[in-house]
């Protein structure tokens, strides 16, 4: 559970922080998200949650967690995600049609039940129902202040309020919102339990409708258990010296003869059993 809410947080939350001037090819990011809380004195407090490595180099994209050991590469040439369990030395690939595929029949069955709990009690309703159909198809109220470069995807239970910056450079802009679309479908398929792509969807489209680029991202939800999530990002533009030792190990990694490759249900029930045992 845990592991499926952490990465559920990235793919909902990560944005980049775009100083001038950048490259296109190369390029880090570090992000934290915390969750904030207030209590009764109305005092703040922000517990980390988790934080991440993205390596954008020569087309493809290193996203690494530390904290759960998984490294996945995007390959958008290859129209394909690797996903690498590092403590369980398992790979599995994951062609963006399988992922489509997933999504379509997972969205056709959570509306139906959705739709059937609808129809039992207000109370279903309301508790179950509601937020599973807003994340099918979200409709967000959205408001974008070019003075301040502030966005805001605004509903009464899913709010996103984003720092923007505009980017110099537009081919990594892209490159990034790409990575970023592709990252919240991989997540939802690998992580059953996490919100649907959608809402994180909607925010990407309107950061390019906009030609802005999330600095800092926040987000609300109101459902049955509120929620209010901050991510924060360091970008760097040149790799590290230890970003690319972490690259060439993980590429050949994926050589390693000790390194099982398995279906994406055989990964995705080792990861499962893995969470268990923490």
């Amino acid at each position: 559970m845990f592991r499926s809410a952490l990465l559920g947080l990235l793919a909902l939350l990560t944005g980049l922080h775009w100083p001038a001037p950048a490259s296109a090819q190369q390029f880090r990011v570090y992000t934290q998200v915390k969750r904030i809380t207030v209590d009764e004195q109305d005092n703040e407090h922000r517990e980390l949650m988790a934080r991440s490595v993205s390596l954008f180099y020569a087309g493809k994209v290193y996203d690494w967690i530390p904290v759960v050991g998984e490294v996945t590469i995007f390959e958008p040439a290859q129209e394909r995600f690797i996903v690498i369990g590092t403590r369980q030395m398992l790979v599995t690939f994951v062609p963006f049609d399988e992922i489509m595929r997933r999504l379509d029949q997972a969205r056709d069955e959570t509306k139906s039940y959705a739709l059937q709990l609808r129809e039992r009690s207000q109370r279903e309703a309301t508790q179950i129902a509601e937020p599973l159909l807003f994340q099918l198809s979200p409709q967000f109220q959205k408001q974008f202040e070019p003075a301040t470069k502030q966005l805001v995807l605004s509903s009464p239970r899913f709010t996103y309020s984003v720092e923007c910056q505009s980017s110099d450079i537009p081919e990594s802009a892209d490159a990034y919102l790409n990575y970023a679309d592709w990252g919240a479908r991989l997540n939802h398929v690998l992580h059953p339990q996490s919100l649907y792509p959608e809402p994180r969807l909607q925010l990407n489209q309107a950061l390019r409708v906009h030609h802005q680029i999330p600095s800092k991202v926040q987000l609300r939800v109101a459902f049955d258990k509120p929620l209010h999530l901050l991510a924060e990002h360091r970008s760097d533009w040149e790799l590290l010296s230890d970003d690319r030792q972490s690259i060439n190990h993980w590429e050949l990694l994926l050589k390693n003869e000790n390194l099982k490759e398995v279906s994406f249900r055989e990964y995705q029930r080792a990861v499962v059993l893995s969470a268990s045992k923490k």
